[in-house]
């Protein structure tokens, strides 16, 4: 079987060793150009990208997803900042024999992805960016608090009530995308581990803290930015600060939606992510 007859059900865990760290990753779709290379938000493991969004893109590329340092099936220490994620991040890719990617990054993913675009603007083509922030929102300081209030509740409605908002409609949404999410019943990642979750933490939380060393206005790659128009972890006005400073950058806000707003949208936005990475 090649790559182009898995689904997001279907495509095996693979594993590759890069500096004593194995990696775990899945990749499937068309294949002979640009890969879309996914960076997952925090906890976030290969079983937590949407089959919707996952499939929808391999039908016009090779999608490659995978743990990094210290998530899921990934051995090794997750480390406590974006910036040496980012850089474990490339050398997984690298080791793959990678040369160019698009980059699909999601919330802590989209910190991921704005370092790749400064850092190492050689690998990177393009970068689609949803539910993030710049460097230096504030917002984020209290990003401890949210995951303390959401661990309250059991897990369905921790997940809704992180990613969708409090309507019928987007709840309903969630709960789609919740059923969704569990379709693949075999070869299942492992939840990410106690050291992991504490570490992304404080890389998310010192996000928003720390000074800021990123110029964004060097990234020249076009960028397309997504947004819910209430994303309360991220603060939805963000991804609009974002796009001020992205010097070539398209932004889209999804109404009635909030950290999750390409779960609520899925085929919407595997229209504009495909249409972004073919024609923009």
């Amino acid at each position: 079987m090649n790559t182009q007859d898995y689904t997001a059900a279907t495509a095996p865990t693979q594993y590759i060793n890069v500096n004593g760290i194995n990696y775990a990753y899945r990749r499937f779709g068309k294949t002979g150009g640009i890969p879309v290379v996914g960076f997952q938000h925090f906890t976030g493991t290969l079983d937590n990208w949407d089959p919707i969004i996952l499939e929808g893109l391999a039908k016009e590329r090779e999608v490659l997803i995978f743990d990094n340092t210290g998530v899921g099936n990934t051995s090794g220490e997750t480390p406590d900042n974006v910036l040496e994620m980012t850089h474990d991040a490339v050398d997984f890719i690298k080791a793959l024999g990678l040369t160019k990617i698009d980059v699909l990054g999601f919330s802590l993913g989209g910190f991921i992805a704005q370092y790749l675009g400064v850092l190492y603007p050689e690998l990177v083509r393009k970068l689609i960016i949803v539910g993030a922030a710049p460097q230096g929102s504030k917002v984020l300081e209290g990003f401890p608090q949210l995951i303390y209030k959401a661990m309250q509740k059991e897990p369905a409605e921790r997940f809704l009530y992180i990613f969708f908002t409090a309507s019928d409609e987007s709840r309903a949404k969630g709960k789609e995308t919740l059923q969704r999410l569990f379709e693949r019943t075999i070869d299942r990642d492992n939840e990410s581990k106690e050291q992991a979750v504490m570490a992304q933490l404080t890389a998310i939380t010192n996000w928003g803290s720390d000074p800021v060393t990123i110029d964004l206005k060097k990234i020249q790659h076009p960028a397309l930015i997504v947004q819910g128009s209430n994303d309360k972890m991220m603060d939805s006005d963000n991804s609009y600060l974002l796009f001020k400073q992205l010097p070539n950058a398209v932004l889209t806000y999804y109404p009635d939606a909030a950290h999750g707003s390409f779960y609520q949208y899925p085929e919407r936005f595997v229209n504009q992510a495909n249409d972004f990475l073919n024609a923009f």
